[in-house]
């Protein structure tokens, strides 16, 4: 195994394996959701939310899944119109995969705990009490956490150019641009849908 594999892995396995290892990692992600108490706003993007259900959970990541290949695919044939929709399935799908990981980190590594203490603070400054021993998990967590979120990152972009033969800068840009635009608003635009 190398790292065309590891950052790549469209290239190098069938449209099957990619499938049912993106399925797994759906189902762990929507276990994870629940575990953790919190709801997936867009890809790359969570929430902390109470008395979160199971089926709750299931659907959050359902809907924001599904929006992300529905908006990824009308790209992808913007681009290029032999775009297959089993590739962005599997983009996406991939590109979600270190996320039960970052749920974890932020659970484990004190994050939540620290989110909770600024958000009650309500526009004083928070005080923090941290001690040197708890700042270590504390930076290993957000270390690790920002590594897996630039790996998910690489895995959608390695995708989508993989799927629509991305080649030319401006589309590249235009990827960018319109993925950040995306996700901005799927956060937006979910916290009107009660699930």
């Amino acid at each position: 195994m190398n790292w065309q594999t590891v950052f790549n892995p469209f290239s190098k396995f069938s449209e099957k394996q990619l499938f049912i290892f993106g399925f797994l990692f759906f189902i762990v992600n929507s276990l994870v959701c629940f575990y953790t108490s919190t709801k997936m706003d867009s890809i790359f993007h969570f929430s902390p939310i109470e008395n979160l259900t199971l089926t709750s959970a299931l659907l959050f990541v359902l809907v924001c899944t599904v929006s992300a290949i529905l908006f990824l695919f009308l790209l992808g044939l913007a681009f290029y119109k032999k775009t297959r929709l089993i590739d962005i399935v599997n983009t996406v799908l991939l590109s979600q995969a270190p996320n039960f990981m970052i749920l974890f980190c932020i659970k484990f590594s004190g994050l939540d705990t620290l989110a909770t203490k600024i958000n009650g603070t309500s526009g004083s400054v928070p005080s923090l009490d941290l001690d040197s021993i708890a700042i270590i998990p504390f930076t290993i967590g957000v270390f690790f956490m920002l590594a897996l979120i630039i790996y998910g990152f690489m895995l959608i972009y390695n995708g989508f150019k993989t799927a629509t033969n991305l080649k030319k800068g401006y589309h590249i840009a235009l990827f960018i641009i319109t993925l950040f635009l995306f996700i901005t608003f799927h956060q937006v635009y979910i916290q009107h849908l009660k699930l």
